[in-house]
């Protein structure tokens, strides 16, 4: 029988939970979406802010950290170490800016997914907002 970790309903809700009120830091921030999916890219979690301008990139980054196995930035990396382009892989769901997490298992190495922000006006900035989700997650 083979066995899995995954990420739990609870973990994605406090994922959620705390990128919101990291997001609520700063009023004045343009609004954003937050996404978990899993290992496979498929959603698990989603928030949407009031007014968000561009509700599909977070998702699209944490669709890419799951399914390139690396965090979001590093795929555009990757992607320029070897001169390619992001539509040579073919895949339309993919995005390279900055933003999108891979979730690992610290105890064993595997990808149980990823998490992404979308929408500020740094990949930076969605970052760091995706990593206090990633700390909430208690892995």
């Amino acid at each position: 029988m083979y066995t899995k970790p995954m990420l739990s309903l609870d973990q994605c809700l406090a994922a959620i939970n705390a990128m919101v009120a990291d997001f609520n830091k700063d009023p004045n921030r343009r609004p954003v979406d937050m996404s978990i999916v899993d290992d496979a890219g498929n959603l698990l979690a989603y928030a949407r802010m009031d007014r968000c301008m561009r509700p599909s990139f977070g998702q699209r980054k944490a669709y890419t950290a799951a399914i390139r196995r690396m965090d979001s930035v590093a795929f555009a990396e990757w992607l320029s170490s070897r001169n390619m382009t992001i539509e040579s892989i073919g895949d339309p769901n993919l995005i390279t800016l900055q933003g999108g997490l891979v979730v690992v298992n610290p105890s064993d190495g595997i990808i149980l997914g990823g998490i992404g922000v979308g929408g500020l006006p740094t990949g930076k900035e969605d970052e760091d907002i995706a990593r206090a989700g990633l700390a909430a997650m208690n892995l």
